[in-house]
Order: structure tokens, then sequence, then C-alpha cells
């Protein structure tokens, strides 16, 4: 299979759980706060890793020279995931999420981003290293926009497939969408990125159309959208499921999203097994759920 390259973001999250999510001004008391290991990079690098086996997926980024950013690159290395590309900056701390989560799994998060705002055209040459023909990047836009763009350019130079999760959402520049192969937004997202309201299959295909690559709009409950630059669109309902914590879910998602589409699965297959992953990651807490099992999203 060929391999899987998530170039993004490593955070420490320190999580909070509140009875309810305090609105502005307002003060909650809450549980104890907890430590995990995170970043939408590195959770998408360890939800591939799961599925596609040790060996497959390969993380670029940095964090710092502190017990977080050590903590953060063991993690990722016992979970299978090659980190000699994750570079340990010398003047910058690793990246912290602050996390509240309330009892129905929602959740409010704040982002120090430290090391990962110093990523740059350095950390995309590591990512494209040993590039080949029909790997598949993976990014997010927990890291700078310029570097983000650098590896849009080295990833199509390789002839490698880029995937890009917009989030946190920000503007793309019409020659990054079209350099993308697939984009993977929420519906809160799409608007940023897109543009646009992204409710159904209809909508997806005038967004592929008008970005030139394969928009994947994830709907929470109701599954997801699709379709390509060519207007074959379609719509993948999600199982009914408790959600517990709903922090996960995006980044199982993503993670399985490009395992199937490393294993050869069409935009379709790969969008149904990204929504198996992420309706079972909602039922588990926390930003690193155990996955399916493999038979479930075959």
């Amino acid at each position: 299979m060929p391999d899987i390259v998530v170039f993004g973001s490593l955070n420490a999250d320190l999580v909070l759980t509140v009875p309810s999510l305090p609105a502005a001004g307002q003060t909650v008391l809450g549980g104890r706060v907890q430590t995990h290991n995170g970043g939408k990079g590195a959770n998408q690098a360890v939800a591939a890793a799961r599925l596609a086996g040790a060996g497959q997926v390969r993380m670029v980024g940095r964090v710092g020279d502190d017990e977080y950013g050590r903590h953060l690159r063991a993690d990722l290395a016992a979970a299978g995931v090659d980190v000699a590309a994750v570079l340990v900056d010398p003047t910058e701390p690793s990246g912290i999420a602050l996390i509240l989560a309330d009892a129905a799994g929602q959740n409010m998060i704040a982002v120090s981003p430290g090391a990962n705002g110093a990523v740059d055209d350095s950390d995309v040459a590591r990512a494209a290293a040993d590039l080949r023909a029909g790997d598949v990047v993976v990014c997010q836009l927990e890291v700078p926009l310029p570097a983000v763009r650098a590896l849009s350019t080295a990833t199509r130079a390789a002839g490698a497939r880029l995937v890009c999760n917009a989030a946190p959402a920000a503007m793309l520049d019409a020659d990054v969408l079209a350099a993308l192969d697939v984009l993977v937004v929420n519906e809160t997202e799409a608007q940023v990125v897109l543009g646009a309201v992204v409710a159904g299959p209809a909508d997806a295909a005038a967004a592929a159309c008008r970005a030139g690559c394969a928009v994947v709009v994830t709907l929470g409950a109701e599954g997801a959208v699709y379709a390509d630059p060519d207007g074959r669109s379609g719509q993948c309902p999600a199982p009914i499921v408790d959600a517990v914590d709903t922090v996960g879910a995006g980044d199982a998602f993503v993670g399985a999203l490009a395992v199937a589409l490393a294993a050869g699965a069409s935009l379709p297959d790969a969008v149904a097994a990204g929504v198996t992953a992420g309706s079972y990651a909602v039922t588990q807490v926390g930003a690193r759920p155990a996955p399916p099992p493999a038979a479930a999203i075959a």
C-alpha cells in the first residue's frame, strides 16, 4: 500500500470536563484537568496508523524541547507512526490546546500553536522526501498557510495525492484548492473555505466544480456529502450511535479516509470508511479513540 504522510500539528491537549459549556463572561466549575497527546495532525496520523498498520504512516511537524514534546513524539512512535521527520524546535514550546467538554459531548477549543506556528519550507522538504506517485499526503490548517501552499506544490510535483482538512477554517487561494485532490471540511468550515452552504450532494457538486478538487463535507450525525470536480456526487448516511464525546470524530474520519484512498478505494467508499470511523469515535471519550474493527470499514 502507498505510504501516508501527515503534515501538521502536534499539541498537548489540556481537557476540562464541565457540566455545561460557559457563555461569554460566565465561569463554570469543572472536574480534574486531564492532559492528552493531541493536535489535529498527530490525531489523524494515529488514526491512520491504527488502521493501516505500523510503518505505513509518517508524521511531519514540530514540537518544543520540553516534556510535552517528548511525550508527543513517544506517543506517536508507540502508535506505529514514523516520527523521524518530527523536528524538536529549539526556540518554540510545544503547542497547547485548551479544551472544555460538557456532559453531552460538545466542546470548546482554544489553541496556542507554539512550535506548530514555526513550520516552514524546511518541513515541507522533509515531507516531500521519498514521496512516490500514489502516496497520500494529509494536511490541516493548524500550521502556517504558506507551508500548506508549498506542500501542495511539492505533493503535486511528486505525483502524490493531497488531502486537506481545512480546519481551523481559513480562506484558501484558488490555485491551492485546485492543487488538492480532496478537501475535507465540516458545514461551518465549508462556508469559510468554499464561501457556500453545503448541505446536500447538489451543493457539494457545485462546490467541487468551483474548487477544482473533490469536496467532502461532514455533517455530524447526518454523515457526509461528497463530490468530485466532474460533478459526480452523493451522500453517505451515518449509523445511529450514542454520542459521548465529539472531539476525535473529525480526525478519525480523515485518518480512515486517507487509509482507504491509499488502499485504492473510490471516493464514495473512502467517505463511507470515514463516516464509519467518525461515528465509532463519538462513542468513546478522548481525541484518539480506538478505531472500529477493520471489517467495519472494509
